[in-house]
């Protein structure tokens, strides 16, 4: 508990106590000065460029720095930080096709921004939103004037052709933005995906394997039509070389009988086939003899005949 005594002692500890006024002085214009430090001195970032806009002169200055850096400014400058290394944007656009089927384009976008070029961005867009009203808008809207030329099918069928003239009609209408100008550096526009509504993939695919199917069975005709028609020629080559073994089988048989005439003396044609018969008789029923010895009758002088072997008939 405090006494009476101890309550009036309190505001003579508290007088002694006072800091001295220069003490306190410098203490107040040491603060001021580091809070206008702290207002002077900018920090600019990697990949920044500082744009410093005066309230007094009513002018946004062109870039004072790039980063990394620290920059000194008056306090009455406002420091404006404009990121101008690479941007991205992805999205899912949707478009609809010739014959109104919507579709969904996945595309990435990247630019980067010229430092140099930076403060007329600015200009034109205040609150640094030329994203979203001028990058996307422009290539959104871009995007669906072409889809509309193109029937689904087409996308699908000529996909190269449709994504090239997307890609060249986006970045031409980027760079023919007024507000943009030639800030927009490194611009690159990949139309990565196209994606078709569920119902429509499932038709497409079912549609492909009856496709698929009808070419694997013209396929498997044209193969029956062809082994048939091999087929058949080997039949027409096979007949044709058993019709010319005939007639080289008959040409030797003739020439045998020329032969067994000649040495015979026979005129006979009936003795002689009888006599061709009896011989080709011999050569089955003894094939490794291949010389006969005939007599011509009683007296006769013996006639030594030559068995024409296979090859001759």
């Amino acid at each position: 508990m405090f006494s009476e005594e101890d309550a009036r002692r309190i505001p003579d500890r508290i007088r002694r106590a006072r800091v001295p006024p220069v003490l306190g002085l410098i203490i107040i214009i040491g603060m001021v000065l580091l809070l206008l430090s702290s207002m002077m001195y900018v920090f600019v970032d990697v990949g920044y460029a500082l744009l410093l806009s005066d309230p007094i002169t009513r002018t946004v200055t062109d870039v004072a720095a790039v980063g990394p850096s620290w920059y000194f400014k008056m306090p009455w400058q406002s420091a404006v930080l404009i990121y101008y290394a690479t941007d991205t944007y992805e999205d899912l656009v949707p478009c609809f096709s010739k014959d109104q089927l919507e579709m969904r384009l996945q595309v990435l976008i990247r630019w980067s921004l010229d430092p140099t070029k930076i403060r007329d961005l600015y200009l034109s867009y205040p609150t640094l939103d030329y994203k979203a009203k001028a990058v996307e808008s422009i290539m959104e809207e871009t995007m669906r004037l072409v889809t509309k030329d193109y029937s689904v099918i087409d996308t699908i069928g000529f996909r190269d052709v449709v994504t090239q003239q997307i890609q060249k009609s986006v970045l031409d209408a980027l760079k023919a933005e007024p507000s943009l100008g030639d800030v927009l550096t490194h611009l690159e526009f990949d139309l990565k995906n196209i994606e078709y509504p569920v119902k429509y993939t499932s038709a497409i695919e079912d549609k492909l394997v009856a496709e698929q199917q009808k070419i694997q069975a013209e396929f498997e005709k044209q193969k029956i039509i062809i082994l048939a028609n091999a087929t058949a020629q080997q039949s027409i080559i096979e007949a044709e070389g058993q019709a010319q073994a005939k007639i080289v089988v008959a040409d030797g048989i003739k020439q045998a009988i020329q032969m067994i005439s000649e040495s015979a003396g026979i005129t006979n044609s009936t003795r002689i086939a009888e006599l061709y018969m009896y011989l080709e008789t011999l050569k089955q029923i003894a094939p490794d003899v291949n010389v006969l010895i005939m007599t011509t009758g009683e007296g006769g002088i013996p006639i030594i005949y030559q068995i024409p072997s296979d090859s001759t008939g």
